[in-house]
C-alpha cells in the first residue's frame, strides 16, 4: 500500500503553501506616530523689567562684586601694593604739588581728564552700550555694559565713603575731600573692566587716559599725587575684580550659584541565600 506515504508526501510538499492560504491578509501598515517634537528653546530674556533688574541683578551682583573686590587673594595684593606705593608717595606729595603749581605742564589740556572722570562720560558711555544691546538684541553687549555699570557704582561708593572718613585737605584749600582721587578711581575702574572684557587693544588707551586724568588732577591742584595713586589702585583692583568674576550672562538670577550635591540613601534588601541587609548611598562624582 503506497497510498499512504504518497499522500504524505503531498501533504508535506503542498502544506506551507496550503497553510499560507489559510493566514488572513496582512494588514495595511499603520503610519508611524509623528516623532515628538523637541519643545522651542525658551529665549534669554537679557532685558529684565526695572524691578526685577535691582532686585535679581544688582543687589546680588554688587554683594558679590564687593566680596570678590576686598576678599580675594588677587585683589588683597593689589591693595596691598597699592597702598605701599600710596604710603611712599605720600612723603614727596608737597614737592610734587609744588613742582605743578610753578610749571603748569598740561595748561588748558587739563580739562580733558577732569571731564573724562567728572563720572559724566562713563555712565553716558554705559548706557548708550545697554541701549544698543536693547535694540540689537546682544547679550555680550547687555553683559559688559551691566558690568561697567556695576564696577562703576561699587568704586565710587567705595571712594565716596572713604573721603569724609579720611578728611584730607585739598592741595587748594577748597575741602577736606581729597583722599582718594575720584575722577582717577572711575578712569581706570573703567578701563580694567574693559581690559578685562575686550583685550589690550581697547585697554592700553583707556589705561594711558586714565593716567593723563589722574596726572590732570594734580595739575588743577584738586589732588595730592598720593590721593591719585590711591584712586588708581581701587579703581583697577574693583574693576578687574568685578568683571573677573561676574557671569557671562549676568541677567540669570543666580550669580555663580554652586549646584548641591544630590546624596541618595537606599535599602538594601537581601537577596536568595544572603540574608544581610543594609543602605547603600549613591552620589554623583564629579
Amino acid at each position: 500500500m503506497k497510498v499512504i506515504p504518497a499522500l504524505s508526501l503531498a501533504c508535506l510538499v503542498a502544506g506551507p503553501g496550503w497553510a499560507r492560504s489559510q493566514e488572513p491578509p496582512p494588514s495595511p501598515a499603520e503610519p508611524a506616530p509623528p516623532s515628538a517634537q523637541a519643545p522651542a528653546p525658551t529665549p534669554v530674556k537679557i532685558h529684565p523689567g526695572v524691578i526685577e533688574l535691582g532686585r535679581d541683578v544688582f543687589l546680588p551682583h554688587l554683594y558679590q562684586d564687593t566680596k570678590a573686590s576686598f576678599t580675594s587673594r588677587e585683589s588683597l595684593i593689589g591693595l596691598a601694593l597699592g597702598g605701599f606705593a600710596t604710603a611712599a608717595i605720600s612723603f614727596q606729595d608737597q614737592k610734587i604739588d609744588d613742582y605743578w603749581e610753578a610749571e603748569d605742564p598740561i595748561g588748558d589740556w587739563s580739562e580733558i581728564g577732569d571731564q573724562w572722570g567728572s563720572g559724566f562720560f562713563q555712565p553716558a558711555v554705559v548706557v548708550g552700550m545697554y541701549g544698543w544691546s536693547r535694540w540689537t538684541k546682544n547679550q555680550e553687549l547687555a553683559t559688559n555694559a551691566e558690568v561697567l555699570a556695576e564696577a562703576l557704582i561699587l568704586q565710587g561708593l567705595t571712594i565716596n565713603l572713604m573721603k569724609p572718613l579720611v578728611g584730607r585737605e585739598r592741595p587748594d584749600h577748597s575741602d577736606k575731600l581729597s583722599f582718594p582721587s575720584g575722577h582717577t578711581g572711575n578712569a581706570f575702574a573703567f578701563a580694567a573692566v574693559v581690559d578685562d572684557r575686550y583685550g589690550h587693544k581697547w585697554g592700553i588707551p583707556l589705561f594711558a587716559l586714565a593716567t593723563f586724568t589722574g596726572l590732570t588732577r594734580m595739575e588743577d591742584r584738586a589732588h595730592w599725587a598720593s590721593d591719585v595713586a590711591f584712586g588708581a589702585t581701587l579703581g583697577t583692583v574693583i574693576g578687574y575684580a568685578v568683571s573677573k568674576n561676574h557671569d557671562d550672562y549676568p541677567y540669570q538670577k543666580a550669580w555663580r550659584r554652586k549646584k548641591k550635591t544630590k546624596i541618595t540613601l537606599l535599602p538594601l534588601l537581601p537577596s536568595p541565600g544572603d540574608d544581610r541587609t543594609g543602605i547603600m548611598i549613591s552620589m554623583p562624582v564629579r
